[in-house]
């Protein structure tokens, strides 16, 4: 069997030389790759917001539109002429004689 020989670790100016320690470096990389991944998503999650902002003031639009068609549509058919006219038309209604009239005082 071959036995292990161990050497003092050499030293330049006066700093000794050292194996590498790869934990602290892979802390850091993981650090570093967890922040990079959260500005993703982060900047995915406004994006998707704006999508939906857009989308709702979209909806927004179309439902004020629709409102002030609805609108017109209820000022048209309020409109006494029209009723008048339907009545006479549809229903064959016709405005009372004098004599139909009656007074209460």
């Amino acid at each position: 069997m071959s036995e292990t020989v161990i050497r003092p670790i050499p030293k330049i100016n006066g700093f000794s030389l050292q194996r590498p320690r790869l934990l602290p470096v892979m802390v850091f990389m993981v650090l570093m790759l967890s922040v990079a991944l959260y500005h993703v998503w982060s900047r995915l999650q406004v994006v998707n917001l704006e999508y939906q902002i857009s989308s709702g003031e979209g909806r927004l639009r179309s439902l004020q539109e629709e409102s002030r068609r609805l609108q017109i549509e209820v000022a048209s058919l309020r409109n006494p002429a029209r009723i008048e006219q339907a009545a006479r038309t549809a229903l064959g209604l016709h405005l009372p004689s004098p004599e139909q009239v009656i007074t209460v005082d």
